[in-house]
């Protein structure tokens, strides 16, 4: 085989040169952008998403320092602190170029409020929050009875069979409708874990029994609408769910009345 000619030669050596001239030209380009990115400080830091905690609350928890280089934020370590308040289900951090970070952040929805000697409250995944803060207020449901104290802990998900069922009946409740939700205004727990739930209207006691959330929910929110409702709810004494096919209540008068 013969030696390249010349203008073989010149044309690697052209590809060679232009090569070199075009990594040199990255790796100044990255140089320069490295530079770029560490002037850029943090002045801001903006929460969104967030209803319940407050935003000086978040940002506390966030602790990123003001002035500091933006790009030396730990986004991911940020992230974690913003989720160990027991309010914050999800939160996501990112840099928002030239001075910024944005804390986004989805909220534990309280569903029930446990009465105990404070008041705390529960998530719908069955998750203990703690007093709220901020200003503010809730209407929920709240849950009394024998509450198991070592099973109410912030930022917890409670454990134990009784307000777990509790806890079903509420979530059922939401899913059957709004108006069924918000006509319950307290769950009893009794001791032999049954259940006693009282009407937002009048405070009517409603022996809910155990098992057969579902069925029994729906029977009740026919029975408060078809009849109940157009009657009105100040003689209604007592509803009884704990038979088949049917709503047993005692109203004012003194009889028992059985609704299918």
């Amino acid at each position: 085989m013969g030696r390249p000619s010349k203008s073989a030669r010149g044309r690697t050596f052209w590809v060679f040169g232009l090569t070199v001239l075009l990594l040199s030209g990255v790796a100044a380009i990255a140089v320069t952008a490295n530079s770029w990115k560490h002037d850029f400080r943090v002045l801001r830091v903006r929460t969104q998403g967030n209803t319940l905690v407050a935003d000086s609350e978040i940002v506390g928890m966030a602790a990123v320092l003001k002035n500091g280089k933006l790009f030396d934020v730990d986004l991911n370590g940020t992230r974690l602190k913003v989720q160990g308040n027991p309010f914050i289900r999800t939160a996501s951090v990112a840099r928002e170029i030239p001075d910024g970070i944005a804390i986004t952040v989805t909220e534990r929805r309280p569903i029930a409020a446990l009465v105990l000697d404070r008041i705390l409250y529960l998530d719908a995944e069955g998750y203990v929050l703690p007093p709220v803060r901020s200003g503010k207020v809730f209407d929920l449901p709240v849950v009394t009875g024998e509450l198991p104290a070592t099973d109410c802990i912030p930022g917890r998900q409670i454990r134990t069979r009784r307000l777990r069922e509790a806890l079903e009946i509420l979530t059922t409740a939401e899913r059957v409708g709004d108006d069924l939700y918000h006509m319950i205004s307290e769950i009893h727990c009794a001791g032999d874990s049954t259940y006693v739930l009282f009407t937002a209207e009048s405070g009517v006691p409603v022996v809910f029994g155990r098992g057969d959330i579902a069925v029994k929910l729906v029977k009740l929110d026919g029975f408060w609408k078809q009849i109940v409702m157009p009657r009105g709810a100040t003689q209604l004494k007592t509803v009884d769910l704990r038979f088949a096919d049917q709503v047993v209540v005692r109203w004012d008068e003194g009889h028992d009345v059985q609704a299918q």
